[in-house]
């Protein structure tokens, strides 16, 4: 495998709505909005222009959100990659006891998760977590593991769809980046971020274009 694209899906419904009001969504299946399909068709497009890709297999989360990027992504491609099925192993973080709820709502019922420094950090820490959720150190390691089960099987570059959080743990993983280097790195809906595999378990971040 020459290169690893990781693409965060097109807008959902929940990240339109945050815009106004914190929701905490993690694994709620949100759809996506028109606009986030439109973001996906464009990915799809850059990708398709760009000779420096043969994107030979790709992959999405189960989460609705990112298997329709994919489908759209895919449809802009002229040769349509080899698709992996979905897999929960690069689903976003669960948060639990949380998701789908307001953040105001959330910290009226959990006040510690606002006030006590053990929980308050647990939106970007790899310990603390939300109740019944995970933290970012689960995440990396089932997010590592599940694309691991997938690199020897593919011919060319892997397009991967799926979720904030989960392709800021594989960047770091992958990177050896500090983790809280990581927790800044700027992931927007439906721009492919490209890592180029430098050893056998070495990557570094590469210019898309």
């Amino acid at each position: 495998m020459r290169h690893l694209i990781l693409l965060r899906h097109g807008q959902s419904e929940v990240n339109a709505a945050q815009q106004t009001q914190t929701i905490f969504c993690g694994q709620l299946d949100t759809p996506l909005t028109e606009c986030g399909r439109q973001q996906a068709r464009d990915a799809g497009r850059i990708l398709a222009g760009s000779p420096k890709y043969c994107i030979s297999h790709a992959v999405s989360s189960s989460l609705g959100r990112a298997s329709e990027t994919l489908e759209l992504v895919i449809q802009q491609l002229q040769e349509p990659p080899f698709r992996f099925p979905a897999s929960t192993g690069f689903n976003e973080r669960s948060l639990g006891l949380f998701e789908g709820r307001q953040e105001q709502d959330v910290l009226a019922e959990f006040p510690e998760y606002r006030e006590n420094p053990q929980f308050s950090a647990f939106r970007a820490h790899f310990h603390q977590k939300a109740p019944l959720g995970e933290n970012l150190a689960e995440v990396t390691q089932r997010a590592h593991d599940e694309l691991l089960r997938h690199v020897p099987h593919v011919t060319h570059d892997l397009l991967l769809v799926s979720h904030c959080q989960t392709i800021r743990c594989l960047i770091g993983v992958l990177t050896k980046a500090a983790p809280e280097s990581v927790m800044q790195f700027p992931v927007p809906n439906a721009t492919p971020i490209v890592l180029a595999q430098s050893g056998p378990d070495l990557w570094q971040l590469t210019n898309p274009d």
